[in-house]
């Protein structure tokens, strides 16, 4: 089974994946977008809600802002989201960074490349991913910490997050017309990516209790191994 196929299960599971705030034609901002992958970081996505809250109230909607605030200030908007000293250095670094190299949001998300974001103090793989595939729309997919668990109990083991990431991808961009059609929508690939990731998280929270199994999800996984 390749990730295309993994993909049709899930699909067939008939899961709840079309509400999360981040997916196409939600109502978050590029520049919120790019906020949440620093705000998601060891935390749940409630507490970055919050966090972005704070930052709409206080009127704080652009990478200049960010810019301009003292640390200390910035900290206190996004304290919901946890470790906030730590994360409002890592995004005025981040967000410096890109004033820096491409002068605005819009030639960033044109230009930027994977390699220059691997390069930035505090994003990962996985981090650097969210940011290409969400908010610059590139062809890749996020795998995350519920993909490599979904992995493990369908029996697949890897060594890499690359590689991790390479077998989910596997056979989508041939499938892209039939799983287009098996959804009832077009859609570009970037954005069959978004789903698949979706899909996954969906699929994690009923099937995963911590690394093991939940009853629902013993279920569930035999019959994503079912030929």
């Amino acid at each position: 089974m390749d990730g295309a196929g993994i993909f049709r299960k899930l699909l067939a599971l008939n899961l709840d994946f079309k509400e999360f705030d981040w997916l196409e034609n939600q109502d978050l901002s590029d520049f919120e977008l790019l906020i949440s992958v620093v705000l998601t970081q060891n935390t749940n996505w409630n507490n970055v809600l919050k966090a972005l809250n704070n930052l709409r109230n206080s009127k704080i909607s652009s990478l200049e802002q960010i810019n301009k605030m003292q640390s200390q200030d910035l900290a206190l908007l996004i304290k919901p989201s946890g470790f906030y000293n730590t994360k409002a250095k890592r995004l005025k670094d981040l967000v410096e960074a890109i004033l820096n190299k491409y002068n605005d949001l819009e030639n960033f998300k044109e230009n930027v490349s994977r390699e220059w974001l691997l390069k930035i103090k505090g994003l990962g793989f996985e981090s650097v991913d969210s940011i290409l595939n969400y908010l610059c729309k590139r062809e890749i997919l996020v795998v995350d910490s519920y993909t490599h668990r979904l992995a493990l109990f369908l029996g697949y083991e890897f060594e890499s997050y690359e590689e991790l990431r390479e077998f989910f991808e596997s056979g989508i961009e041939s499938e892209q017309d039939n799983l287009c059609k098996i959804l009832n929508k077009s859609c570009q690939l970037y954005e069959l990516y978004q789903i698949f990731h979706a899909l996954i998280i969906a699929f994690g929270k009923i099937a995963f209790k911590g690394k093991k199994l939940s009853f629902e999800g013993e279920k569930l996984i035999q019959i994503l191994k079912e030929e």
